[in-house]
Formats: structure tokens, sequence, C-alpha cells
């Protein structure tokens, strides 16, 4: 366990960051192993039938993500304030309201899965894979995002180096899964899910034990491990609104999920392609910029105020240096990254929209590393109504950019979208925060 606050700050950052960056790039490899798999023994179809309900899937998820990340919050904020018993209270209510709501969720989605597939408009030539995969991967979801709780929690109490190492373990058996699932089982899709549910499953109980050693270290044997109320609400003015911003920026990809998919199963199986390429990327910066999210709630809870803005700066630094070298490649060898998830001679139209994605429009993310940043510093200083503010702007320009544009663009549309999004959160984020706004809304005492 670590305090980011004590030390060289250039040093802590960069030894704080590098294990969340590679553990984050692990964690999408296997998600575009998994595409790759789809797509080379199952063919354009496979990766579309993945693809096709991932807006759905990743909007329920980010409900999660945030609720974690939230969590995560102000456990860093009691683990700077030593406060470890109301830690454990919190850590283990808010471990059982996460597990109980993913499932409750999970159970609807499942239920009323035709009526999403109806509004997704997915193509009824891979309908029926479609729902193999969604019921298999939702019934696991829960084993699945509980990953990402345990890495929340961890981060909280300074620990990045052992979400790498879980992050390679998941990689290797949900690989391993794949393959023998898809070209031994011959399970289809339905393998796939299953090899993600399975991973899950071992790394969480890894989690399990690593917590549980830490909690011991802090001396909280002897604290209830009953579920407190009151340990939820206090979390909750961390948590609720971070739920919040993070459902506002997937819902942007819900509601133009029904644009891609209504142009043909080509764009469907394009969008899925150029989400694995930009997540590659965008998990990058997104890990780095975790380390002053931690940073600053430890600030925060030991009462350091005057050592955030030094933060914020470093921050911005590592996230733009970590992500420049992958953007470069990505751009350079658009045709050989793009046809890696296609069959062997494949050359339609999804190929073609895959490859001008990387090409022309993946650059842009420079933007939205700008973006990014902010939102992991108003989490750390608890500024939850510029978080939620900003977020809401950029999905709204996406959607309307999206919808407009691709009306006379098809998916180069959807793409130009993203970027416009991108341009005007930056914009507002940087001028709110150079004018100080930051501070009046955050604690009155900053």
């Amino acid at each position: 366990m670590k305090d980011l606050t004590k030390g060289n700050i250039y040093k802590t950052f960069i030894l704080f960051a590098i294990p969340l960056v590679l553990s984050g790039f692990l964690s999408q490899a296997y998600h575009i192993i998994d595409t790759m798999i789809a797509g080379k023994f199952l063919g354009s179809d496979g990766i579309a039938a993945i693809g096709a309900t991932s807006s759905a899937i990743q909007f329920i998820s980010s409900l999660f993500w945030g609720f974690a990340t939230g969590t995560s919050v102000y456990l860093a904020v009691l683990f700077g304030g030593k406060d470890y018993e109301n830690l454990k209270s919190a850590l283990i209510s808010n471990f059982l309201l996460y597990t109980g709501a993913i499932i409750a969720f999970s159970m609807i989605l499942i239920i009323l899965r035709d009526t999403v597939f109806d509004f997704l408009k997915i193509d009824p030539a891979i309908r029926e894979e479609t729902a193999i995969y969604f019921v298999i991967y939702l019934s696991g979801l829960f084993l699945i995002l509980l990953n990402h709780f345990g890495i929340c929690v961890l981060n909280s109490f300074g620990i990045s180096g052992y979400a790498f190492a879980m992050s390679l373990v998941s990689t290797v058996l949900n690989i391993g899964g794949n393959l023998i699932s898809v070209t031994v089982l011959d399970a289809g899709v339905g393998g796939i899910a299953t090899s993600s549910v399975l991973s899950a499953l071992v790394v969480n109980v890894c989690y399990y034990f690593k917590i549980k050693k830490c909690l011991l270290q802090m001396n909280t044997e002897n604290v209830s491990a009953n579920f407190s109320p009151a340990a939820i609400r206090r979390t909750f003015s961390f948590s609720l609104p971070v739920m919040l911003q993070q459902s506002v920026m997937y819902i942007a990809s819900l509601l133009i999920s029904p644009v891609v998919n209504g142009i043909g199963s080509s764009a469907t199986a394009a969008y899925a392609v150029v989400h694995r390429v930009y997540e590659i990327n965008a998990n990058v910066y997104q890990n780095s910029s975790k380390t002053l999210t931690t940073y600053t709630a430890q600030c925060v809870g030991g009462k350091k105020y005057h050592l955030i803005k030094k933060g914020v700066g470093v921050a911005f630094v590592q996230g733009t240096l970590f992500v420049l070298p992958l953007i470069l490649i990505c751009v350079l060898f658009s045709k050989e990254i793009s046809g890696a998830f296609f069959p062997d001679g494949y050359v339609g139209d999804g190929l073609k929209f895959s490859i001008d994605f990387s090409r022309y429009f993946l650059p842009f993310i420079l933007f939205n590393v700008i973006n990014n940043l902010f939102h992991s510093f108003y989490r750390g200083v608890k500024c939850m109504k510029l978080l939620v503010i900003s977020t809401l702007a950029g999905s709204v320009v996406r959607i309307a950019a999206s919808y407009a544009l691709s009306f006379y663009f098809g998916i180069y549309g959807v793409y130009g979208g993203w970027i416009v999004s991108w341009i005007a959160e930056a914009v507002f984020c940087i001028v709110t925060y150079f004018a100080g706004t930051w501070k009046k809304e955050s604690f009155d005492r900053l």
C-alpha cells in the first residue's frame, strides 16, 4: 500500500501508472483477440454478432464502472486519512450492493432482449448468434465487472501492480479458452462469451485474497463485516455522480448504435473493429489518468491541497506521452491492424471503413486525452457537477453531430460526430479549469 502524496511526484506517478496502463492494455487485448478470433474463424458475421449489442452491454456496465470508480475515490479519501474502520465497512457494503445490482440488471436485460434487439435494429441475419452471445455474457456480467471493482479498490490503497498481474492471467486464460471453444469445441460466439466469464471468475478469487490481506494489514479484523446502509449513504456522494457521468457517456453510444446497424452489417462489423482500436488507445490514457484520481483524493483526505495542481500538469504530460506512440502505430499500420480482424482475402466495406477510421479519424483522440484528464481530476476533488456537465455536453454534441452527419456521409458521419464531441468537450474543460470554476464547485476549503 502506498501514499501517492509523498516522495518525487514524477517518479510516483509513472511507477503507479505503468502497471495500470499495461493492465488496461492487456484487458483490451483479450477483447481485441475475441473479435479477431470471431472474425478469422466465424467471418464478418461473427464480428457483427459480438459487436451488435456492445453498446447496450457497455451502457449497463458503465453504471457499475462509475459505481466502482466513485467508491474507490471515497476509499482513497478514507485511506489518506487513515480511517481504516470506515474504509472496511464501506468496502464490504458497496461490494454487496454492487454485486446484487449487477445480477438484477443483467436478468432484466436478458428477459427483455427482443425489445433491446429491436431498438438496436439488429440485422436478422445475425440475430440468432447475437442472442447466444448476449445471454451468456450477461449471465456472467457480475463476474466480469467484479474485476473492475477489485482494480478500483486496490487503486485506492495505492496498489497498481497487482492489476497488471491479474490482467495477464485473465488474458492468457481468455485467449486459450477462445481458441479451444471455437477451434476444438466448435462453440461459436457462445464459446467466446463463456471464456470471458470463466477467466473473470479465476481473477476474482485472486482479488479476494489480495484485498483480504490488505485489510488485515490495516488491523481491521475486528471491524464488522455486515452490510451498512450508513456506509452506502456516505459513499453515494462520490459514486452516484460518477455513475451518472459514465451512463451519460455511454448512452450516446447506445443511441448511435441504431444508426450504425441501420447502415448494414458491414458498418456494424467495422464499428466493432473501430471500437476495439479506439479502446486500446483510450485505455492507455484512461488508466494513466487514474493516478491523478487516486493522488488528488489522497491529497484531500490528508488535507494536502497545495499539491493538487502540480499533479494535473504531470498527469497531462504523462498521458499524452503514453498514447502518442500507439496512435502513430495505428495510423501507419491501419491496413494491417484492421485486416487482422477479418478473414484472409476479405476486401469488403467493413475492412475499408475500419482502415479509414484509423488513418483519418483516430489522431483526433488527443482531444479526448484532455477530457479524460479532467474527468479524473474532478472525481478526485469531488467536483461532480463539472464532471457531469462536461460529459453531458460532449454526449449531446456527439449524438446530434452523428445523426446529422451520418445522413450525408454514412458511417463516416458517425466517426465525424465523435471528433466534433471530443473537441467541444475539450474546449469546455480547458476554459472551466483555467477560469477556476472547479474551485467554486468543489470542497469549500480548496
